[in-house]
Parts: structure tokens; sequence; C-alpha cells
């Protein structure tokens, strides 16, 4: 690394036009990994840019290549910068800055040369060289996003004052991002103990028309601040234009038990209280919930409904505190709500193992309740309770006998799963399916049904009672529709190949094909067929003027003619600012504005069009994604399969083209299963996390990420690596193509692996290969990791379909 970084030393003092300054060591040793070939990540030192003040002597036998032309290099390196590789995109703007001095090729290669070194977290360097850009005066785009990256160096470096000297020059060329520059000017303003100015700052864009979840962020820091000053009738009046403003419920909920105590300070005990039974009502799960009732259980200025505080306690599991909050609540309970105290008062007992304590208070429920609902249930929780006592035959009888007694009652089906699960339990496989099969045909709408009927169809595949297992499979693909028939028709025709009936079961197969062509049982119709078609469209392949007339032609078919006032994305104020954001590397608040601009155009057909299409004009796919998907299941029928090529390819898209293919190829795997992987994962959304932390494309885990850069020998990595490109497609890549070995070569074995790990995967497969990956698919016990590789399987066979993967 040390010839690049001497070689960027001295562009900053080109830049400059001053002696070269110390440029400080790294923050971290490794930036996002070059293209296949640079060797950075085996330590050898990558060369030098192409352009230096004094140019190494040529051997007199040697004729150096020619140069790239400026816009070519510039080009290159708007493509690294975009994949998080950025030590090789400045080694591209190094050089064309220096091939094209004085032109707008070199001034925007200057500019982007001098933000790589914010890229890449080189705080002091960035300032420097950023610093010197915009010392010519200029007023232009370049300029203004030159002091963002000088405000956020110096923020980052921690001169606050100088961040919101930075700040307001950013600010005073009012560009669309300008309000996130406001709140992070306001965070600056705080750590410099500007209360006053901050709560203005954060205020402002609280009230701006930015992104709803980032006005609610403003919100709240502004509240924050008001209190820190002591002003909670500021705070308060802000809380309520908050909760004005708040619409996810479980947001919702923790807002107004976490800002119940500003109305309570202020002697509006009526208010913090109906905040507070809103909140827990809402949400009585959250941690919030928990500690308010803690605090409040014995405030006699706000009284909680013992009935309530009970109902927090159960949902945190704190059983002796559920007992005396019930206790409480029976004190003051009418008859309707007596019964139903008392049931869940047992069902506390069962909870601490006193199976004789609950069993008594459900007969008193039982008792007390008659036929109401609550009676109904409790007879359900009293079945349930002799069971989990030790009575598992007794428990099945009464199940069964519910479900005879009470056809009718939408909780029959569900005691007739749980004959079956205890059926299992006792090792019965026999019975347990035969009850799965009673149950599906006696509700065959109820979805749990369905899927009863399914698994015990899939017993008696499995046991060899082929014949008895298509006949279930073909009852079930009568009796429902959609992706139920569709999965129970892709088995009968296993079945009926299983018992030797191929003209029947390659038909059905041809069938399934040509009625849902793109779905997962199409994909292993075609892999038992041997039909493994392979697509004619080139990966680099525009998408044609009559691509998009067709599209057009088609959304007319259904839609009708577009309306006169159609908006132009480009003059959405949302998009505008996502579009900013996105030139500031700023990719979470990014998406919050094309989410906006999503939401605005959720059922408008000609609208989403629109925007599907501005956004893969500008490169987001993942946005372009979205709005076709949504655009696709408007319209009649809602098959992705059948829309016209165009919006095919904003669904299918194939952005970071040689990322992919370059990381593919380094560990061996099929680069059209590498796209369906990323489009499952992420969207191809570089900026994507999870609920559970899996970060970037190919959301890897951080723990799992540290685990591969330690395989591949990289040093210095961090868990914001990962949303760079080029680092987390490899990452993936590595991780699948190991997964792949480990499971023989299977994929539906290796996307277990991937999704669900390695340690599962080994136990739905049993510890031995994969020899029927339908079966192993459909026996994995979690229904997330089920669906992702059904999901991905199909979407491999779509990406084969489309495009042509020549010599990949």
């Amino acid at each position: 690394m040390r010839c690049l970084w001497c070689a960027l030393a001295l562009a900053v003092s080109l830049i400059a036009c001053a002696p070269e300054a110390p440029i400080p060591a790294p923050e971290t040793s490794i930036p996002a990994p070059l293209a296949p070939g640079v060797a950075q990540l085996d330590s050898t030192p990558p060369p030098s840019p192409d352009a230096t003040s004094v140019p190494a002597p040529s051997s007199p036998d040697t004729t150096p290549p020619p140069a790239a032309p400026p816009d070519e290099l510039l080009a290159r390196g708007m493509e690294r910068r975009a994949a998080g590789d950025y030590d090789a995109a400045a080694e591209a703007f190094f050089a064309a800055m220096n091939a094209a001095p004085g032109t707008p090729v070199g001034r925007a290669a200057r500019f982007y040369l001098a933000e790589s070194f914010a890229l890449r977290e080189r705080w002091t360097s960035a300032v420097e060289a950023l610093t010197a850009f915009v010392a010519d005066g200029a007023q232009d785009e370049l300029a203004a996003r030159a002091w963002f990256w000088i405000a956020r160096s110096h923020e980052e470096a921690g001169s606050h004052a100088a961040a919101v000297a930075a700040y307001e020059q950013y600010r005073a060329f009012a560009t669309p991002a300008a309000p996130y520059a406001r709140m992070r000017q306001a965070a600056q303003e705080g750590a410099l103990g500007r209360l006053e100015d901050a709560a203005t700052g954060y205020e402002t864009v609280a009230r701006s028309e930015i992104a709803r979840g980032q006005r609610a962020m403003a919100y709240e820091a502004a509240i924050r601040t008001r209190r820190d000053l002591g002003q909670n009738d500021a705070a308060l009046q802000l809380a309520v234009e908050l909760l004005d403003l708040a619409q996810q419920p479980e947001y919702r909920a923790r807002l107004l038990i976490e800002l119940a105590d500003l109305p309570r300070v202020q002697g509006d005990l009526a208010t913090a209280r109906a905040w507070l039974i809103e909140g827990l009502e809402r949400a009585p799960g959250l941690p919030a919930a928990l500690a308010a009732v803690d605090r409040l259980r014995t405030d006699p200025e706000i009284a909680l409904p013992s009935e309530l505080v009970a109902r927090v306690y159960e949902a945190h599991g704190r059983w002796p505190d559920v007992l005396t909050a019930l206790d409480a609540a029976l004190t003051t309970a009418d008859e309707t709500q007596h019964a139903d105290l008392l049931r869940r008062r047992a069902l506390a007992l069962r909870e601490l193992g006193n199976f004789a304590a609950a069993l008594e208070g459900l007969d008193a429920a039982i008792a007390a309740a008659g036929e109401s609902d609550a009676g109904i249930q409790a007879r359900l929780d009293r079945i349930q309770t002799v069971g989990q006592s030790g009575a598992t035959e007794a428990a099945i009888q009464g199940y069964r006998d519910f479900a005879a007694a009470l056809p009718e009652d939408p909780r029959a089906p569900e005691a007739l799963r749980r004959a079956a699960i205890l059926l299992d339990r006792l090792g019965n496989a026999d019975a347990a399916a035969q009850q799965r099969l009673d149950l599906g045909r006696r509700y065959p709408t109820a979805p749990l049904a369905q899927d009863a009927w399914f698994a015990g169809g899939l017993y008696l595949f499995a046991s060899g009672q082929t014949a008895q297992a298509r006949q279930a499979w073909e009852e079930l693909a009568a009796a429902t529709s959609g992706s139920v028939a569709l999965r129970a028709r892709y088995w009968a025709a296993r079945a009926a190949l299983a018992a030797g009936d191929t003209g029947a079961g390659y038909a059905a197969l041809e069938q399934i094909i040509a009625t849902a062509p793109d779905s997962y049982p199409a994909a292993r119709a075609r892999a038992i067929l041997n039909r493994q078609e392979t697509g004619a469209l080139p990966l680099d392949a525009p998408i044609s003027a009559d691509d998009w007339r067709s599209a057009e032609e088609w959304l007319a078919s259904w839609a009708g003619a577009p309306p006169q006032d159609l908006p132009d994305p480009a003059g959405d104020p949302a998009v505008q600012r996502a579009l900013d954001l996105d030139a500031l590397n700023l990719r979470v608040e990014a998406m919050a504005e094309w989410s906006t601009a999503l939401a605005a155009r959720n059922d408008d057909p000609y609208a989403l069009y629109l925007l599907g299409r501005y956004a893969h004009e500008h490169g987001i796919a993942s946005v372009a994604l979205r709005a076709a998907n949504r655009l696709v299941r408007l319209a009649p029928g809602g098959d992705p399969a059948s829309a016209p090529l165009a919006l095919r390819r904003l669904l299918y898209p194939v952005p970071f083209t040689p990322v992919v293919l370059g990381r593919a190829r380094e560990f061996g795997v099929d680069p059209a299963f590498m796209f369906a992987l990323l489009r499952q994962e992420s969207a191809f959304d570089p900026a994507a996390t999870s609920w559970a932390g899996a970060r970037g494309l190919a959301q890897v885990m951080p723990a799992t990420g540290q685990g591969i850069a330690q395989a591949l020998g990289v040093t210095g990595f961090r868990e914001i690596d990962l949303y760079r490109p080029d680092l987390s497609v490899r990452f993936g890549a590595f991780y699948i193509s190991r997964q792949l070995t480990a499971m023989n070569g299977s994929l539906e074995g290796a996307l277990a692996a991937y999704n669900g790990g390695p340690g599962n995967a080994r136990r739905w497969s049993g510890g031995a290969p994969i020899t029927d990956p339908d079966l192993f698919t459909e026996r994995i016990d979690f229904a997330e990791t089920r669906n992702y590789v059904k999901s991905v399987i199909a979407q491999y066979d779509v990406y084969r379909r489309l495009y042509r993967w020549d010599g990949e």
C-alpha cells in the first residue's frame, strides 16, 4: 500500500499547490478490496497512479501502453467509487486529473480525488484537499459537495466549530439535501454547548418536508435538547407534534410511554395517564413498557389498570408479578371480565409449573364463562395444560373431542393440528400423518389445514406410499388455488414419476412451467426435465426505446391512457433530495427519501412506471426494482412473468456487474446464482441492514464478516466495510462457495446454510449428501429459511433464462 499512499500524498500537494503536508496513518488498513488481479489483500503493493510529476524511465526496448483518455479514466474511477473500492477509484481520478488539467473532466477528477480521502476516513487529508478545491470560488454543484465533505471531515475529527462553519457554507448553496446538513450542524452545535441553536436547528428540520422517519429523528433530538435546557413546555409541544407524525404502531407506542413524563411534569396527569395506557395497550412487550410499569405500579398519582399491568408482565414472562396484578384486577372485575381473568391466572400458574392449580383455575374459568368465547378458549387451554402435565394421550383425545363438539369454531383446526404434533411426540408418525390429512380435508380453506394436508402427503411420499401421496396432493390441488395448488401439483407430478407414470408426471411438469414460469416449482420442473434454458440478453445491453414503448403499451392496455397532469419524478422534491443524498454517500437517508417517493405513488401505475424508469436511468437498481414490483402487482393477474421485457429488466437487474462477475469468478460461483442471492438478500441496496444486523448487498453478519476477513487475510476489517459493495459481494461469494463445498455442491443446502446457519443445514440434511433437493427443502423447519431457499432458486432460474452468461 505504501506506493499508493505516497502517490496520493503527492496528489494532495498538487491540489493545494503547497508543500506536501504529512498524511496521518490510515484509520483502517483495509479499504474495500480491489478488483481481481489488483493485489491488495495479499499485501502486495499496488502500482502507483499513472501520472506523476516525474515519469519513471522506460526500458529502451519497451513501449509503454497508451494512457486511457481522461473521460475514460474518470468513468473508471466513478465505477470503482460506486463499488466502494476507493483506493482504485483514487488512482483513476489522479490519472484523469493530471491528464486533463483545466478541463471540466480534470476538475471533476480533482474533486473526486479529494473526496476519496473522506470516503477512506482520512479526515485531515480530506480537509486539505477539499479546502484547496473550493479556493477557486466556483459556485457549482461540486463546490457544494466539497463544503459538505469539509464539514463532515471536521465533524468526524471532532472539530465542532469548524464543522458548524462549513455546514453553514454548504447550506448557503440551498441544495435539496440542506435540511440534512442542518440536522448534522445541530448535533455539532450541541457538542459545543450551544443548545438553543441546536434545538432551533432540530426543530427546523422536524417541521420541514423531508422523509417522515428523518423528521421523527429530528423531533426526538429537539425534544431531548429542550429538556436539557429545562424548557419542558416547549418539549411537550414538540412531543404532541411528533405523536401526530408517528404512524408505525410500535414506534408510536414507544414514544407514548417514553414521553409521558412531559405532561406529568407539567401537571397534566390525565394526559400522562392516557399516553401510558395507549402505549402499553399497543405494545406491552416493549422494554420501555416493562420499565414504565415497574416504575409506576405503586404511584398513586397515575394508577394504571391492574389488568393492563398484568398484560405487560405476561409479555415479559414475569409470572409471579402477573399473579399479583390479576388478583388485584379480579377484585374489581365485572362479570364480562371475570372468567378471562381467571383463565389468564391459571395460565400463569401453568407457566410456574403448578399444573394442578392451573387445571383447577381453568375449571373455574370454564364454569364462570359457560359457552362464551372465554369459556371455549379456557377449554382449549385446559387440554393443552393436560398435555403439558404429561398426559399426552388424554390431550390428543381432548383435542379431537373439542373439534368434534365445535366443528365450526375457528379454533377447531388448531386443535387437530396440536393433536398431530402430540402424535409425532409419541413416535406415531403414521397416525400423525393421517391426522394431518383429516385436518386438511375437513378444513380445506384454512391455511394451517392446507399446510397439514401437504405435510401428510409428504410423509406418505417419503415413506414410499407414492400412490397415496399422489392422491392426497391431487385432492389438495383441486381444493385450493394459487401457490398452494401449484405446490401440490408439483408434488403430485413427483409422485407420479416415482410410481413410474412418467407420461402423466412429465405432462404435469410441463403444465406447471406453462402456467407459472417464474415460480420455484417451475424452476424445479425444468431441472427434472433437463430444460436448462439460457437467455440471449447481454448483461450490458441497455433497455431500448422499443422496450420502453412496449412497456407503455402494456401499461395502457390495463391502466388506460396516462393522465395529463402526471408529475415528472425529476421535479419531485423527495427524488431530488434522494439523488443529492446519494451523491453525498448518505445512503440510508437517501433510501428514506426514495421510500417517500415510492409511497406517494403506491397505487398510481403510471407514476410508479416513471419513477422506476427514472431510478433505473440514475443507477438506483433497488428503487427501480421496488417500483416495478409494485407496478406489476397492480396489473391484472399480478404475474411478473407476463410483464414486458423492460419491467422484467427492472425486476431482475444486474447492477455492479463487474464486481459480481469478478467475485463470482474468483470463488467459482455461477454469476447468475450470485445475482439471485444478492437480489433476495438486499434487493441490491448497498446500505441494507436487516433486523438481525446483517449488512450490505450480501447481508453478511458482522461476526461472520470477521471470520471471513481472517480466512481471506484481510486485516483491519470493520463492520462498516460490509456496506462497500465490492467487499460485501466478495465476502458473500466466498461464504456461499464455502457452503457449496460443505454441502457437496447442493445449491439448496448451501442456501440453507447461508440463511439458517451451517449447523442447521447439516441437521436438515441428516449429515449426509443431499440426494433429493425437494425433500431437503420441504423438511427445513424454519419457515423463513425454507422460503428463502425456494425464492433464490426461482430467481436463479429467471436470471439464467433472461440473460446470456456465455464465458462466465
